[in-house]
């Protein structure tokens, strides 16, 4: 992946979550997914970022930056902050740093004996290197350029208060926006069925049905979820909100896959470069759905679904 790439979907503002253009917002992630996810992958952040920041009242990206949201904490990598006489300091290793080298910032969570805070890094700080944790092995998303980073004694600058990240309206709002894209995949991938629509049997006839139902019926749900934040903004219970479409949206991608497979045999994937490849990419991207984790704990919300603390995505 090239900085050019990036830097050509990063220009100008898009429509900030919940302030009445959510769903426009959300389209333009998923028309980036439908063509190149690893692309998404890199640019839903920097927006995501600019939210982040315009919510947290900190200062907004400035022309030619781009930034990352590192908020991902496997038990491998454990970043620490300390706060001294030269401001607050990050140590440690954070993992799953998409976009790594070439991104000029990032926002990443860190543990500080306050609790749990957000920080603003400058990737041109002295301290950072490449880490010597597990190296990206797979062939989905390997353009997306994920790593793992060290940071030894790094300046940074806190962004919020203690808990501040996920306990914001706008935290699942943006959970919302990385289901948009992982619509946006599947209709990649989708495409592959329907460009051969003139040729398919009736069994594959059936199979772009369910396709097309799936696809179209998660749209929906992305598109009334975005009327209803719009409408309602602070005041929706975004929590169980976030968990119900990501979850419908994560079984409407593994559907699709499932019945593109089916309906056209193992050809595109082996004789399919791009359609192999994103495929690929999708299914690793899908899995910032926590799964059954994120199903018990919608399960367990006792309310209409009250904001609370969650995962994150990476």
């Amino acid at each position: 992946m090239e900085t050019a790439d990036v830097r050509a979907h990063i220009g100008g503002p898009w429509p900030v979550p919940g302030g009445g253009e959510t769903w426009r917002r959300w389209q333009l992630l998923a028309a980036l997914a439908a063509d190149d996810l690893p692309l998404a992958k890199l640019v839903e952040p920097h927006h995501d970022a600019a939210a982040i920041l315009h919510e947290l009242h900190a200062r907004p990206p400035a022309p030619g930056e781009i930034w990352a949201v590192w908020a991902a904490e496997p038990p491998f990598a454990v970043l620490t902050a300390t706060a001294g006489g030269q401001g607050w300091r990050l140590s440690g290793s954070k993992a799953f740093c998409s976009g790594a080298h070439l991104v000029t910032h990032a926002l990443v969570t860190a543990e500080a004996p306050d609790g749990p805070r957000l920080f603003a890094v400058d990737l041109a700080a002295d301290g950072i290197r490449d880490g010597s944790g597990p190296v990206w092995a797979g062939a989905g998303m390997r353009r997306a350029g994920t790593r793992t980073l060290d940071l030894l004694d790094v300046a940074a600058e806190p962004v919020g208060g203690p808990g501040e990240y996920v306990d914001r309206p706008g935290f699942w709002m943006g959970a919302i926006g990385v289901a948009a894209c992982w619509w946006g995949g599947a209709i990649g991938v989708a495409a592959t069925l329907e460009q051969r629509s003139s040729r398919l049997d009736p069994h594959g006839l059936a199979h772009l049905g369910a396709v097309r139902s799936a696809l179209d019926v998660a749209g929906l749900a992305l598109e009334s979820a975005a009327a209803r934040l719009d409408r309602r903004g602070a005041e929706v219970s975004s929590e169980r909100l976030a968990h119900a479409v990501r979850a419908h949206v994560a079984g409407v991608v593994e559907a699709t896959v499932s019945h593109v497979g089916r309906a056209l045999g193992p050809a595109p994937l082996a004789f399919d470069a791009r359609h192999a490849e994103h495929v690929a990419d999708l299914e690793v991207f899908v899995r910032q759905h926590h799964a059954e984790r994120d199903l018990e704990r919608l399960g367990a919300l006792h309310d209409s679904g009250g904001q609370g603390r969650g995962t994150g995505d990476e």
